[in-house]
């Protein structure tokens, strides 16, 4: 039971060769405060495979990880597990990995991971022509939250959430909601469909601030489209478990140093849009931005500057398809588990 930075904390416990293959293999137990319902949160389990991988490529030319693709085969449990790494290549610029979690004997999550340079977070753009979009240009994409984190406030998390709920703060981006209704009302053709939320996340109890390995965790807490699309009718809040069956997620750039001016190193911003939904499955695309500051904290700035989107950076890119059903099917699971 511990903040997410320490509950990031698998141990190396084999390693070697087969086929010329480097081979790892990583374990620990998962925290049991890190939950959704009863069955461990899929950003935190991901997270343990990013963090797995990391450790055995820190002495490597490819420190960094670029992108993930996990597939979620079956539900997780409160218990120990194995993460099982073989290198499969390295290139000259990327390395590339499959990182697997184990229990009881069976797997899981299977991963395939990809290994590089990020760049860093205020990395100047690349001299070669059409190799970037920076934010000077006409048509770079600025953030897509509308509130600065110093006119929101936090609010009370649902009881799904469990015990982590100690650990983070949380800020909705209302505006984003607004938006959704309207486009109910709205004449057809004046809008692209689709449900859009977003909010800021903020870090409580890491003091060392928010790294790669944290990641997956914001990649995988925004609001599904079937909860956005209760809200938008007016029919309140859906009790309900989206399991995620597959995740890709793109790191974009190094996380800000702490003490960066004008960003915060405990807060980012997580924004979400649904497009499609068909008997509970659906797909979600999210993005990770850094933060201006704090939940509730100025940066400086007078409240009608609006410059800080332009100085914002997007971190990570992240895309899903999950489900919907029943959040007495993720009790009885996670129940069935703790049993075994």
């Amino acid at each position: 039971m511990a903040p997410l930075s320490q509950a990031l904390s698998p141990q190396l416990v084999d390693s070697g060769k087969n086929d010329g293959r480097s081979r790892y293999v990583y374990s620990g137990t998962v925290d049991p405060d890190w939950v959704v319902g009863s069955i461990p949160h899929g950003g935190y389990v991901l997270g343990l495979l990013v963090a797995s991988t990391m450790k055995c490529q820190r002495q490597t030319k490819h420190k960094d990880p670029i992108h993930v693709t996990a597939h979620f085969m079956q539900p997780t449990a409160k218990s120990d597990y194995r993460v099982e790494i073989e290198v499969i290549r390295t290139g000259s610029r990327f390395s590339n990995l499959t990182a697997n979690l184990v229990q009881e004997g069976e797997t899981k999550v299977l991963t395939h991971m990809i290994f590089g340079t990020l760049p860093p977070f205020d990395a100047l753009p690349s001299s070669n022509k059409h190799e970037n979009i920076p934010p000077t240009h006409p048509l770079y994409k600025p953030i897509p939250l509308v509130s600065h984190p110093r006119s929101t406030f936090s609010e009370e998390l649902q009881y799904k959430y469990g015990r982590f709920r100690k650990y983070v703060r949380r800020a909705e981006d209302h505006a984003l909601r607004t938006r959704n209704k309207s486009k109910l009302t709205a004449p057809s053709g004046t809008h692209d469909g689709g449900l859009e939320s977003g909010a800021w996340w903020e870090m409580m109890q890491d003091e060392g601030g928010i790294g790669l390995s944290m990641m997956p965790f914001f990649a995988d807490i925004f609001e599904n489209t079937p909860a956005l699309l209760s809200e938008a009718h007016g029919d309140g809040t859906m009790f309900m478990w989206y399991p995620t069956m597959v995740m890709t997620l793109e790191f974009k750039r190094q996380l800000p140093p702490q003490d960066t001016p004008g960003v915060s190193n405990r807060t980012l911003g997580v924004y979400s849009k649904g497009s499609f939904l068909e008997h509970g499955r659906h797909d979600i695309y999210g993005e990770v931005w850094s933060s201006p500051g704090n939940i509730g904290e100025g940066d400086g700035r007078d409240a009608g500057d609006e410059s800080w989107k332009r100085d914002m950076r997007c971190v990570a890119v992240t895309g899903q398809m999950a489900l919907s059903v029943p959040l007495a099917i993720n009790k009885s699971k996670g129940e069935k588990k703790a049993k075994l």
